[in-house]
C-alpha cells in the first residue's frame, strides 16, 4: 500500500540527434525524443485556416493564466503528485450527448494542447464540450521541475551530463547498461533517456520501483521543445512491473491520478465523441479510430472518419503514405485512417481505448511534429471541427 500512496491522491472535484523521420508513434516513444512547438496563446483567436502564433511556452502555470486571461474557468478535477490542479473546461452549448477532448498526455506532444486550448474557443457547437487540455503538467513544467519532487528543490541542472553526475551522487543506481542510468530519489525514478521496452514484466531491477513513476528528459536540440531538459517524459511502473506511459491505466483499478480525473468525468458526462490529440514523429498525418459496440455507432464513426481525413486532405497536409503502419495493432482503413485493437497491442486501454468501450465513437489525432508547428495546429483543428458537424447531423 505504501508503494501506491503517492500516486493515489485524492480526486476533489550526451545531447543524441535523433532522425524519427517516418518513426511509428510507438517506436518514437522507445526511443525517448519527442517535440513540441513552444507557443504561449496571445489574446486573437485564429480560424483553423489561420496560422497561430507561435512563441515561447514553458510552464504549467503559464497555461492556466492564459486560459484565465480568456475567461475560461476551470472546474478541478484533483491534483498531480506535485500539487498542480488537473484542470477541464467547458465550452458548447447544453446538448447532450457530451463531446470530450482531451491533450497532453505526452508533454512533448504540445501541439495537441495548443489545439485543446484553441478548440475552447473555436469549436462552435450545441454539444456540451468538456476540454480537459494537459494531463501530465509535471512533464510540461520540465526536467529540472520533476527532479525537484525528489530532491525538495529543482536543481538547476542544464545537460544530461549534469544529470549523470546528479544522478550518481544523489541516487540509488538501480541500472547502468549502455548508456541508460535509472536511479531513485525521494519517492521518484529518473532516467537519462526512455526505457518502454527496456524490461521484461516484472523485472528485478525495477522492484524498489513499483507503483511509482520514472521521469527521463526530452533530448532532441534539433526539435524545438524537446532540446535537453525542457519536458520531462513520464513513465509508470505497474504494480506487477511493467513500464508504461501515462495514456494508459484506464481500463485499471491501480490508475495514476491524472487516468482517474479522466475517466470519473468521463462517467459523469458520458460522451458521445471523444478525442485524444497526439504527436508522432513523422512528418504526416493520420489518425486512428476503433470499433464500435452497435452498428449505428459504427456508421456514423466511419462516416466522421472519412469527411475528417478527406478535409484534412483536401486542406493540402501530407497524409501518412499509403504503405504506412503505425504498429502491428492497426489496420488501414484508408490511408491516413487506422483502426486499432487494443486487444492485439496490450498495455491496457487507453483514453480512446476507453471511451470507445463504454461510450461511443472516439478518434486519436496524430500529427507528425516534423511538420511546421502552425500546420500540426491546423490539422487538428480541422480533424475535430469537421468530425463534430457530422456529429451534430446525428443528433439534429
Amino acid at each position: 500500500m505504501h508503494r501506491l500512496a503517492h500516486w493515489e491522491a485524492p480526486i476533489v472535484g550526451t545531447n543524441n540527434r535523433l532522425d524519427t523521420a517516418g518513426l511509428s508513434r510507438r517506436t518514437f516513444l522507445k526511443r525517448g525524443s519527442q517535440a513540441l512547438g513552444l507557443v504561449a496563446f496571445g489574446a486573437a483567436r485564429p480560424s483553423a485556416a489561420e496560422a497561430p502564433a507561435v512563441v515561447p511556452f514553458r510552464r504549467y502555470s503559464e497555461l492556466l493564466e492564459l486560459l484565465k486571461q480568456r475567461g475560461h474557468k476551470p472546474r478541478v478535477l484533483g491534483h498531480a503528485p506535485d500539487r498542480s490542479p488537473l484542470v477541464v473546461f467547458r465550452a458548447g452549448g447544453d446538448k447532450k450527448p457530451a463531446i470530450f477532448i482531451s491533450a497532453g498526455s505526452h508533454s512533448t506532444e504540445h501541439a495537441g494542447v495548443r489545439t485543446a486550448v484553441e478548440l475552447l474557443d473555436q469549436l462552435k457547437t450545441r454539444h456540451q464540450v468538456y476540454v480537459y487540455p494537459c494531463r501530465d503538467p509535471i512533464g510540461l513544467n520540465g526536467y529540472n521541475h520533476a527532479l525537484g519532487l525528489g530532491l525538495g528543490e529543482e536543481p538547476g541542472v542544464r545537460s544530461l551530463e549534469e544529470i549523470e553526475t546528479l544522478l550518481r551522487k544523489q541516487g540509488e543506481v538501480l541500472l547502468d547498461d549502455a548508456g541508460t542510468l535509472l536511479a531513485v530519489i525521494g519517492d521518484y525514478g529518473y532516467a537519462t533517456q526512455g526505457l518502454l521496452g527496456r524490461f521484461k514484466k516484472g523485472d528485478k531491477v525495477l522492484e524498489p520501483l513499483l507503483g511509482r513513476r520514472i521521469y527521463y528528459p526530452s533530448r532532441s536540440p534539433e526539435m524545438p521543445g524537446a532540446g535537453p531538459l525542457e519536458r520531462a517524459y513520464t513513465l509508470i511502473v505497474t504494480p506487477d512491473g511493467e513500464v508504461l506511459h501515462l495514456n494508459r491505466f484506464h481500463d485499471t483499478p491501480w490508475a495514476p491520478v491524472e487516468v482517474r480525473c479522466a475517466r470519473r468525468l468521463m462517467a459523469e458526462v458520458q460522451p458521445g465523441l471523444t478525442f485524444d490529440l497526439h504527436e508522432y514523429g513523422g512528418d504526416a498525418f493520420w489518425f486512428s479510430t476503433r470499433r464500435q459496440r452497435t452498428e449505428e455507432d459504427e456508421v456514423w464513426e466511419q462516416r466522421m472518419a472519412r469527411e475528417a481525413i478527406r478535409a484534412v486532405a483536401q486542406s493540402g497536409a501530407r497524409l501518412a503514405a499509403e504503405n504506412y503502419s503505425p504498429g502491428s495493432a492497426f489496420t488501414k482503413l484508408e490511408r491516413g485512417v487506422y483502426w486499432l485493437d487494443a486487444t492485439r497491442r496490450g498495455e491496457g486501454l487507453n483514453l480512446v481505448d476507453f471511451a470507445a468501450s463504454k461510450y461511443g465513437p472516439g478518434f486519436t489525432v496524430e500529427t507528425g511534429m516534423r511538420q511546421p508547428f502552425e500546420q500540426r495546429v491546423r490539422m487538428s483543428l480541422l480533424t475535430v471541427q469537421t468530425a463534430v458537424k457530422v456529429f451534430e447531423e446525428r443528433y439534429a
